[in-house]
């Protein structure tokens, strides 16, 4: 199922919910190409961006900011990822499960990106929109996060909780759903969209772990897809988007945490018609869009967050990327959060 269809599993209970909210699920599902028989069917294969694109139209239309983390509630990730929960399952540690998620996320679908990141206290799980994905990721990002969340809370002692959740977008008015479902440890304005773990919970061994299962798994997995890794594109793109609000993110930092030299690196991508430079440079538009409409930085902040010395340079580097000033755009984007549509009376 690799590519960027998903199975519908994911709009399960979404069209009870818009119905509740005043709205004909129909109408929403039709603008964004999705169609009406993936709200009631779970099997079908409907398309990651257009899902994206639905979760965002709900939560504007029905005036639900939080519409992604209501339906992560109930949601289980072994429904939604498929047969790469097979592969979860059997890892031995949670960190092992956090490490196969992030390394075979593309088995999934490639509408997203997962990374990895060790640290010295524990580690990070970041979660991303790929490149093109949607102009939007606020309401997915917080049904990913929450709904991976919840699998490996299913691993950790009672009570627990993440040291960390991190958003790159702002927080919501009511933060009430927010802290019963992550925690009091929440971030907005963030570097990232990430799960931060402490060193005890990567530990907890995973009681249903079967080794030699999880190899044949592994093996069945990728030979069905007729590769060994993901793309390489896409693993230098999650890499970015973990690395780039840390420093320079050069060719060499990622070939180092591929465990690969920059001179292989650069050959692979050439080999799939990619370059390092035109990734990166892919991911800044992106991200620079996104942090502009659903963050609360500023010009200099998100200028200092992708990497640039001032915000002049990102202005001339934005208008290359969209054909418009960092200014206009801010100042379009105030225009259009004002004119919201209201839910139709009941």
């Amino acid at each position: 199922m690799a590519g960027p269809l998903i199975r519908s599993v994911i709009l399960s209970g979404a069209a009870e919910k818009i119905r509740q909210y005043g709205r004909k699920p129909g109408a929403i599902a039709r603008k964004t190409g999705i169609p009406m028989d993936a709200l009631s069917d779970p099997d079908l294969l409907v398309s990651g961006r257009a899902v994206m694109a639905f979760f965002e139209l709900v939560a504007t239309a029905c005036r639900r900011r939080s519409f992604g983390l209501e339906m992560s509630v109930g949601a289980h990730l072994g429904a939604v990822i498929g047969p790469l929960w097979l592969l979860l399952r059997n890892a031995l540690t949670v960190e092992q499960m956090c490490i196969d998620l992030a390394k075979h996320f593309d088995l999934y679908s490639s509408a997203a990106v997962m990374t990895y990141r060790p640290t010295k206290s524990g580690g990070f799980l970041h979660w991303s929109a790929a490149i093109g994905a949607g102009e939007s990721e606020v309401q997915m990002s917080e049904f990913a996060v929450a709904t991976i969340l919840g699998e490996i809370r299913m691993h950790g002692p009672p009570g627990w909780t993440p040291p960390g959740v991190h958003f790159r977008h702002e927080a919501p008015a009511d933060l009430q759903l927010h802290r019963r479902i992550f925690g009091p440890h929440l971030h907005f304005n963030s570097e990232h969209n990430a799960i931060e773990l402490d060193a005890a919970i990567l530990r907890r061994p995973h009681s249903a772990a079967e080794p030699h299962v999880r190899s044949l798994v592994q093996k069945v997995l990728r030979d069905d897809e007729g590769s060994s890794a993901a793309p390489i594109e896409l693993q230098v793109e999650g890499l970015i988007r973990a690395l780039l609000p840390y420093g320079s993110c050069s060719a060499d930092d990622v070939s180092q945490a591929l465990g690969i030299s920059t001179r292989t690196l650069q050959l692979h991508l050439n080999q799939a018609g990619q370059s390092f430079r035109s990734i990166k440079d892919s991911v800044r538009a992106d991200l620079a869009q996104k942090y502009l409409k659903h963050s609360g930085l500023n010009a200099t902040q998100v200028a200092a967050r992708l990497g640039y010395g001032d915000p002049t340079s990102l202005s001339r580097s934005f208008r290359r990327w969209h054909g418009t000033s960092v200014r206009s755009q801010q100042r379009a984007l105030k225009m259009n959060a004002r004119i919201l549509p209201r839910p139709a009376p009941r």
